[in-house]
């Protein structure tokens, strides 16, 4: 009976003391790292991936897409240019522009030349210039002797010269039919060659004979990115379709709010690419030297604003590590403490 109380007492005894080294160790004022709610050292499966340390490579993608464009199809007006290059009463300049060219409002595309429009336009001004010189004559006239007066004489010469600038409009309106302007900037994509090389006679058979077709921003390609590149003006990219490669460059970088906007162009202006087509460009950034880094999914942020990783032992065991973190890319992220490389860690 008494073996049987002594027994029980050292189990009490034992009991006790076990509470009161749970009791010291909830007291204790150590602080505890705030971990994820994982069972750390239980031996189980998980995926694995092997801790980096080397150099870094890298790359992204942009998909450019074209500008909308507004096409300007230019013709002659003048429905007799044959017959007045036949007479020589026309002469053809030449087209001033090539295809794939840019040019800007109001540049000289197609000129032609007549002679007689030329000498009217002259004679007209020379009338007007020398109308001018008579009446400034009579006014010095009467301001040197107030007994004359050449109102009238002024009063007709003025009279004349209202009609001359009207006919010189007219002739001037007439020469403008023979002359083609760019009504906005844009880039040439189209010339009808056989008019330049049979000095600008003009085919039958089409109502409406088009010269050139103007593509405002035909070629310019754009997009919109958040990527931190050191993008420059005038940098050379290559951009792909699924049957061509283009060599594009960088024309134009705008900020929109957090998104830079970037616009490109071929690096040959004669090489014209369809508006609707899409374009993919692979971008390398700088290599990062002699970094270390892992997976994302091995990185996990603790309830106390820390970042983790569960690194295994050699005998399978996950052990929580505290590390410090760098920037991401394209799903690895850099460690710039806590990890040297080469240690197993879980990605679950």
């Amino acid at each position: 009976m008494i073996k049987k109380i002594k027994g029980k007492l050292k189990k009490c005894v034992l009991l006790i003391g076990l509470c009161a080294g749970f009791l010291t160790g909830c007291g204790s004022s150590k602080k505890e790292l705030l971990v994820p709610d994982k069972e750390e050292y239980v031996k189980s499966e998980h995926v694995v991936e092997t801790v980096m340390c080397g150099d870094l490579e890298s790359s992204f993608s942009l998909t450019l897409k074209g500008k909308d464009y507004t096409r300007i199809d230019y013709s002659l007006k003048a429905q007799n240019i044959n017959q007045m290059l036949d007479n020589h009463e026309l002469t053809f300049d030449g087209c001033y522009v090539t295809k794939g060219q840019k040019v800007k409002k109001g540049d000289l595309l197609i000129s032609y030349t007549s002679k007689k429009l030329d000498d009217e336009v002259k004679s007209y001004q020379d009338e007007i210039d020398s109308n001018n010189s008579t009446i400034e004559h009579y006014r010095r006239l009467m301001n040197i002797d107030g007994s004359v007066d050449y109102s009238d004489a002024i009063e007709k010469l003025e009279d004349r010269n209202e009609v001359l600038y009207l006919y010189k409009k007219e002739a001037d309106d007439k020469r403008k039919d023979f002359k083609i302007y760019a009504e906005e900037d844009g880039t040439i994509s189209f010339i009808f060659e056989d008019m330049i090389q049979y000095w600008g006679y003009i085919w039958t058979g089409s109502d409406q004979f088009i010269v050139m077709t103007e593509s405002t921003g035909s070629s310019i390609f754009s997009v919109k990115t958040d990527e931190n590149y050191d993008f420059k003006i005038g940098d050379i990219y290559e951009a792909t379709t699924t049957i061509n490669t283009y060599r594009m460059k960088l024309t134009a970088i705008d900020e929109d709010g957090d998104k830079k906007a970037l616009t490109f162009e071929p690096e040959d202006p004669s090489i014209l690419i369809p508006s609707d087509a899409v374009l993919t460009m692979r971008i390398n950034r700088p290599v990062m030297k002699n970094v270390v880094y892992v997976n994302t999914k091995a990185v996990h942020k603790t309830d106390d604003e820390r970042y983790i990783v569960y690194v295994l032992d050699e005998d399978g065991f996950r052990h929580a590590t505290v590390v410090e973190t760098g920037n991401i890319v394209e799903g690895k992220i850099i460690i710039s403490s806590g990890l040297t490389g080469g240690e197993l860690v879980s990605l679950d």
